[in-house]
């Protein structure tokens, strides 16, 4: 110890990893055993459960202990000082002395040295100091000793990489770490928690639960029967102007990175992107006193109950579980076995950002961030990376471009903000402004889009809130809005003069609606705010049912038919539907949630071989035939057999999209496209060619076939088809009906 360093000393790392990594083995493993058994064996298993969490996370700290007590060499000390020699060898130093380290790429620095003794102005450094890699310098003089203490003059990676402690803590949570609350009080005090407002997308239509929704033709009016949305849209619930499809790109992988914004106008908090705007990434939860806040991907601040380490409780409102580990961490867990973790968050009411999403496969986002929080690149399975740039007086974010290997290959999005530095534009990944905003006393007051549809907002402060009273379009929408507050009901009345009337709870969430038709729909709600009936304007009634963790298990439509539903385990996946008339689907999931297996309603069995990604690669149909699949790094075909042993071949640029596809008599069809994925031109194997032109939301304008000839399509301002011109110069007009922008 304090013996000092030179040149060419060697450094050593311990197998701190190793043991950590075969701890979290065997760790997960037991916790995992546990789970079967506590499933199975009742309040023994129990017991034993609450000891393997322990258990767990004591094999984990164990392995990584053991580790730290084995070393091995990793390279060397390469330069040091000029001029100061020890043993006739130049004396190395903190910052400016560099290493060699076989497991880590250069440059490495010496980070730590004498407190008080200085080489050269900087630190002296000795045996068992560390450098920046985590390595520790392994040798040094056997006659000089240089002391003064350890000062840790760089930063210092930990030899265990806190990706894969989050991994481990997740990893833990999927096998059934944390055991559920068992204190009646923190129960109780959970299922009275809800969040001050829904999730804007509840009712959304495709999120409506039910196929008899869908059958008597509820979805295509989802959003506003059911969730109170009118216009391009406003909240009639709150009066507030919504923003709530606005997505920007999506790159594939195992783990997608889909990159959207959420707007509402009565968000005050500050974000990346200004008042109002919320990133999927911008989720973080904080602690007061006995309650923790998750603040979401829309803004809202859902609470929960504080957590012992190793405990969880379901939150049946959101559908989700609050985790928190044994080392202290907090997660979230969504029925979909997705983890949302957060790390360690202390009693002092302060923000602790997203640091992790991933799956029950590993797949991750793994977001990266300043000291001060600030968001600077988020990295997926298979290498996908982001980096985010700030190049605006008030730290606004500008820029998303993907990175390969350190380089910047090409621009995502751009965002373009007026004086206030609230966002007023929107560029895409082929250079098109996408997106207008403009803004009046912090709200939104217009919105337009490429092709020049514009949307308008006016307000009033109502009930000490700025609410929406009027909203007009370019193209001819006009709409009023009134308020009851006491009686928690608004009207809507159109630019034909009709009304529709908006009722709601203490929630807001919506129990009656009369639609500008006169169609009155009548909502049921259970306590945790699922739909538990829909009188439609008829009178006839749909009828729901729910399990205790607010999944659907039974529909029963006007004619008394019931669809019942039952799950895999406590997740959202569909193990069985049984139909009215009796016949049954059913699937089988592996312990990951992988479908393997499933029977149709006439007794068919297709069954899936799946990859440890939980990619199909074999798919045996219920003839026994099989077809195969093989897949890039990135999720995406790259071939695929059928069952008479016939190839076909998929080949993808650099940006990720299709652009080739070889068939099984080796003739190849290539695809030209835009930055943004858009078809620009197909070149058949028998030379001839076909080309498109798009406008700037990537919807089709011509088409030139084989032969040269080309149709034509003008679109509304919304983007509807509202005339064809074939070939022969022969005009169809469309009959277009406006839908929301």
């Amino acid at each position: 110890m304090f013996e000092a360093a030179r040149l060419h000393d060697g450094i050593e790392h311990t197998s701190a990893l190793a043991g950590f990594l075969l701890g979290a083995i065997a760790g997960i493993a037991l916790v995992a055993y546990v789970a079967i058994t506590f499933a199975t064996c009742g309040v023994g298993g129990f017991l034993l459960g609450m000891a393997a969490g322990l258990g767990g996370a004591g094999l984990v700290w164990l392995g990584e202990k053991i580790g730290k007590a084995f070393s091995s060499p990793a390279g060397q000390i390469e330069t040091a000082s000029t001029n100061v020699f020890i043993n006739s060898r130049a004396a190395a130093f903190a910052e400016g002395s560099l290493g060699v380290c076989n497991k880590h790429p250069p440059t490495i620095q010496v980070a730590e040295g004498s407190a008080s003794v200085f080489i050269n102005g900087f630190g002296a450094a000795r045996k068992e100091d560390k450098l920046t890699c985590g390595a520790k310098i392994a040798s040094g003089s056997d006659n000089v000793f240089i002391g003064g203490g350890t000062y840790r003059y760089l930063p210092v990676n930990d030899e265990v990489p806190e990706r894969l402690r989050y991994a481990v803590d997740i990893m833990m949570a999927a096998a059934g770490g944390a055991r559920a609350v068992i204190s009646i009080f923190k129960m109780g005090l959970q299922g009275g928690l809800k969040a001050a407002g829904p999730c804007a997308l509840r009712f959304m239509a495709g999120v409506v639960g039910g196929d008899a929704v869908f059958r008597f033709g509820i979805a295509p009016i989802a959003g506003k029967v059911l969730g109170g949305l009118h216009g391009n849209p406003v909240d009639t619930t709150k009066g507030r102007k919504l923003l709530t499809d606005e997505t920007d790109f999506a790159l594939p992988g195992l783990m997608p990175i889909e990159w959207s914004r959420f707007y509402a106008s009565d968000l005050t908090v500050d974000s990346i992107l200004g008042r109002g705007w919320v990133l999927p990434w911008e989720q973080s939860l904080r602690q007061r006193g006995d309650f923790i806040y998750l603040t979401d991907n829309q803004g809202r601040s859902v609470p929960f109950v504080t957590l012992e380490p190793g405990e969880r409780i379901y939150n049946p409102h959101e559908q989700v579980y609050l985790v928190r580990s044994e080392g202290g961490h907090y997660l979230l867990q969504t029925l979909d076995n997705v983890f949302f973790y957060f790390g360690e968050v202390p009693d002092d009411n302060t923000n602790v950002p997203l640091q992790r999403i991933e799956n029950a496969l590993g797949h991750y986002l793994h977001f990266t961030r300043t000291v001060e929080g600030t968001l600077t690149d988020i990295t997926a399975t298979g290498e996908q990376r982001v980096h985010l740039h700030y190049e605006h007086p008030l730290g606004r974010l500008t820029a998303v471009k993907r990175v390969v290997g350190d380089e910047a290959v090409e621009t995502l999005v751009q965002y373009r903000y007026d004086d206030n530095g609230q966002l007023c534009e929107v560029i895409n990944r082929n250079g098109d402004s996408m997106r207008r905003f403009s803004y009046g006393d912090g709200v939104m007051a217009s919105h337009s889009n490429a092709l020049g549809l514009s949307c308008h907002y006016r307000w009033e402060t109502l009930d000490s809130q700025p609410r929406v009273v009027e909203h007009w379009t370019s193209d001819g929408e006009h709409f009023h809005f009134r308020y009851d507050f006491n009686a928690r009901t608004t009207w809507v009345t159109d630019a034909l003069g009709r009304e529709a009337e908006v009722h709601y709870n203490d929630d807001y969430r919506v129990v009656a609606s009369t639609d500008f038709g006169g169609e009155r729909y009548q909502i049921q709600l259970d306590s945790t705010g699922n739909m538990t009936g829909l009188t439609l304007p008829d009178g006839n009634v749909i009828t729901l049912k729910y399990d205790q963790y607010s999944r659907l298990i039974e529909e029963q439509d006007p004619l008394g038919r019931k669809t019942r539903y039952q799950h895999h385990h406590l997740t959202s996946l569909v193990k069985q539907v049984e139909y009215p008339d009796g016949s049954q689907w059913q699937a089988q999931y592996d312990n990951k949630g992988n479908l393997i297996a499933e029977v149709d309603a006439l007794g068919h069995t297709t069954e899936y071989l799946n990859s440890d990604d939980g990619l199909p690669h074999t798919i045996i149909d219920a003839t026994h035939k099989s077809k195969y699949l093989w897949w890039n790094s990135l999720a995406q075909v790259e071939r695929f057999q059928d069952c008479s042993g016939k190839s076909t071949y998929y080949s993808y640029d650099d940006r990720q999209h299709l652009v080739a596809v070889t068939d099984a008599l080796n003739q190849t069809t290539k695809l030209e496209r835009k930055p943004d994925g858009e078809v620009l031109r197909i070149d058949h194997p028998d030379g001839t060619a076909e080309s498109f032109t798009y406008n700037a939301l990537g919807q089709v304008l011509t088409h030139t076939d084989g032969k040269g000839q080309t149709t034509r399509l003008l679109r509304t301002a919304r983007g509807l088809p509202s005339s064809r011109q074939d070939a022969k110069a022969s005009t169809f007009v469309t009959n277009t009906t406006m839908r929301s922008a």
